[in-house]
């Protein structure tokens, strides 16, 4: 009997909250019955957490990058770089590739703005030959001044020279409004250029011949002391660059069997200009059989300064002199 009071009891508190219930759905000012929402619905409402971009997104008052160039220039003086037009040979006159190239300076658009509000000029559908030649020069120069992301700024190294005699060699960041902060700051003279030996060219070493593009400063070679003997030296200065695409080397070949890849405007030791050397000329005791300009792929040339007088070294057996040398 108790276990049948028991029940009914629940059977009525039941019934009393199923009422209760009912009456409070819709009743006015009363919420409406949310449902349930299932995890898989929760978990699409949550947005993935993705990594933060190397360059934050340019906050108002950003400058482009042509912009923030400008900013090192103002602050350290022109870039001291490798001009392409003249290194590692010249290719053609200034004034002339300022000319033919200008319609591919203007594609530029935005650089090329930076360029005329930097110079002074105002917009105008012409420019003077003058000007065109200014706005080629910055053009160059702010394109061979690399600035890598680094985080919300911009990290360079480069060399800056405010006169072309004196420089230093600038470690730093810039960000995004211009503001620059220096890491390091050293007196530096003018880049390696031009530098123009042919990947693979053995150059000689008292430990037999090494590939130019393997020698390292202070590392032991042959050179030239002030009477033309061989003597040991050792490397002061190795350096590349990046050869243009249509670059051309000299393929010299001489009547003993030795063969040379280097640029036309590298030196021999005598000072003659590859370029300048014709078929029947003698090239260190040797008939040259052939000097021809040959297309080079190898994207980089190489050349090294030797310690001595002469900055003279042995390249596939020819001796050279060092475009290094100032």
């Amino acid at each position: 009997m108790r276990r049948l009071a028991c029940l009914a009891v629940l059977v009525i508190l039941a019934a009393a909250c199923g009422d209760r219930l009912g009456s409070d759905v819709g009743a006015p000012g009363s919420p409406s019955p949310q449902p349930i929402a299932s995890a898989t619905a929760i978990a699409a409402t949550i947005q993935p957490v993705t990594p933060s971009p190397t360059i934050t997104p340019a906050a108002s008052g950003a400058l482009t990058l042509a912009q923030l160039k400008y900013r090192l220039v103002d602050r350290f003086g022109r870039l001291w770089y490798c001009d392409p037009d003249f290194y590692p040979v010249a290719r053609s006159d200034q004034d002339t590739l300022a000319e033919s190239r200008f319609p591919e300076v203007q594609a530029d658009a935005v650089t090329f703005s930076a360029i005329v509000a930097h110079l002074g000029y105002a917009p105008s559908a012409s420019y003077t030959h003058a000007q065109k030649v200014a706005i080629y020069a910055d053009w160059k120069m702010l394109g061979a001044l690399h600035l890598d992301p680094a985080g919300t700024a911009y990290h360079f190294t480069a060399r800056f020279t405010p006169d072309q005699k004196t420089g230093s060699l600038v470690d730093g960041t810039v960000d995004q409004r211009g503001q620059i902060a220096v890491a390091s700051q050293t007196a530096s003279g003018p880049p390696p250029c031009p530098i123009c030996l042919a990947r693979g060219t053995r150059i000689a070493t008292p430990n037999g011949p090494v590939a130019v593009e393997d020698l390292r400063e202070g590392m032991t070679v042959w050179t030239m002391d002030a009477r033309g003997a061989r003597v040991a030296g050792v490397v002061t200065l190795s350096a590349s660059m990046t050869a243009p695409a249509d670059h051309t080397v000299v393929d010299l070949v001489l009547s003993d069997g030795r063969e040379l890849h280097a640029s036309p405007g590298h030196p021999l030791a005598d000072g003659r200009l590859l370029g300048a050397i014709g078929v029947g000329e003698i090239v260190d005791g040797a008939a040259v059989v052939s000097a021809d300009r040959v297309a080079y792929g190898a994207g980089t040339t190489f050349d090294l300064l030797p310690s001595g007088s002469t900055g003279s070294y042995w390249a596939d057996g020819i001796p050279l002199a060092s475009t290094l040398a100032r």
